[in-house]
């Protein structure tokens, strides 16, 4: 029953924060969400739950509450060995980085780039922009390790 209080939560704030716009109506839901997940040891939900308390940090101007709270989003996900989590991290870690003038830019979104395996991270960045497998190719052919 915890777990799916835990994950009803997330969800609720998610509503909040992503479909209404609303960072500040979402905190308590996700600070609730990520204690219940804390005491079944979820790191997966935790690791989602404290990922979207950095976008509300980040959206308040808490630049260092949001970097914490997106660095342990990704320790979670290394943790619990979910890659592709690992890698949506890397790259928000590379774009809070680049807003904040970090100069850990460059090899956060190169690990990010090297964990978007083909099969793993599909998506595209935009209507007519390549896919991540080929910006991984064109990355392999031109030298890229």
């Amino acid at each position: 029953m915890l777990s799916r209080t835990a994950e009803a939560l997330f969800w609720i704030g998610i509503v909040h924060q992503v479909v209404r716009g609303d960072n500040a109506a979402s905190l308590p839901f996700f600070e609730e969400s990520y204690a219940k997940a804390a005491e079944l040891r979820d790191r997966k939900l935790m690791s989602y739950a404290v990922r979207h308390l950095g976008f509300v940090h980040d959206a308040a101007g808490r630049g260092d509450e949001a970097w914490a709270a997106f660095e342990e989003s990704v320790r979670l996900r290394r943790e619990e060995g979910f890659e592709p989590g690992v890698a949506a991290g890397l790259l928000t870690l590379g774009e809070v980085a680049a807003e904040q003038g970090r100069p850990t830019l460059m090899f956060l979104t190169k690990e990010a780039v090297r964990l978007a395996v083909v099969g793993t991270a599909i998506g595209v960045a935009c209507d007519g922009c390549p896919s991540i497998p080929d910006l991984m190719k064109r990355y392999q052919d031109a030298g890229g390790a």
